[in-house]
């Protein structure tokens, strides 16, 4: 019974047909989840992909978008979502801004540094909170550059321009392949989760269904590349995987 269901299952998602009309942040959109999304479509060549890169919050009633991919659970009660998984976020830089101005050790070590920072509506996130066990402690980060693009944040990182607090997902081509490095990793700044969110349960198509579940598959694959490569421990993972 268990195999005639699996059996059925994959049949439904090799008949899966229809528009992908999504809206996803700068960073992760760009540099992850759109070449995921082209890795699916060329599986299922009865899907379109409809893509809205934006750092801004979905409106579903004015844009054009069916689903939305944000970090953060939906703060709507009258949205539903499915929670894709926890995002670690670590302080990172470049080895070679290290190089020049040294590798802080604790969170005090901070105010000698030039802080990255993303902004909204132009107030840039410059308190940065970090916890070691029961410890919490909050800097006001000073920094010569903030962007409401989360994508020029991480280039900026990677380019040597100083230190950035950003998700696990969106530095991993660059902690894996060695262009930055993480911080302070007893200091951990708070964990994030990734949503999948729609308007309504009514809402959810087959296609929807079939990318929740090819993120879940794709993002476990990553996080354990970099929990592997020590990047964080798993503990910063609670694994939980619930609906909204």
């Amino acid at each position: 019974m268990l195999s005639q269901a699996q059996q059925n299952l994959r049949s439904e998602f090799d008949s899966v047909t229809g528009e992908i009309r999504l809206s996803v942040s700068s960073d992760l959109g760009r540099n992850r989840v759109v070449p995921w999304i082209d890795e699916l479509m060329a599986t299922h060549p009865g899907l379109n992909l409809r893509v809205q890169i934006t750092d801004t919050n979905v409106d579903f009633y004015r844009d054009s978008v069916d689903m939305a991919l944000r970090y953060g659970a939906p703060s709507d009660t009258n949205l539903y979502g499915f929670k894709i998984c926890d995002v670690p976020r670590l302080l990172c830089a470049s080895p070679d801004y290290l190089s020049h101005h040294g590798r802080p050790i604790h969170p005090d070590d901070l105010e000698n540094h030039n802080g990255l920072f993303y902004q909204l509506q132009d107030i840039p996130f410059d308190l940065w909170t970090f916890k070691r066990g029961d410890e919490e402690y909050r800097v006001k980060m000073t920094g010569d550059r903030a962007s409401n693009d989360g994508d020029l944040v991480r280039r900026w990182c990677v380019a040597g321009r100083g230190l950035a607090i950003k998700s696990c997902l969106d530095m991993s081509d660059d902690l894996l392949a060695g262009r930055v490095t993480t911080i302070m990793p007893d200091y951990a700044p708070p964990v994030s989760e990734l949503w999948l969110i729609c308007p309504t349960r009514q809402s959810i198509t087959p296609a929807m269904r079939l990318l929740r579940d090819d993120l879940r598959a794709k993002v476990g694959e990553l996080m354990n590349a970099m929990i592997a490569g020590g990047f964080f421990p798993p503990d910063r993972l609670s694994g939980g995987k619930k609906d909204a």
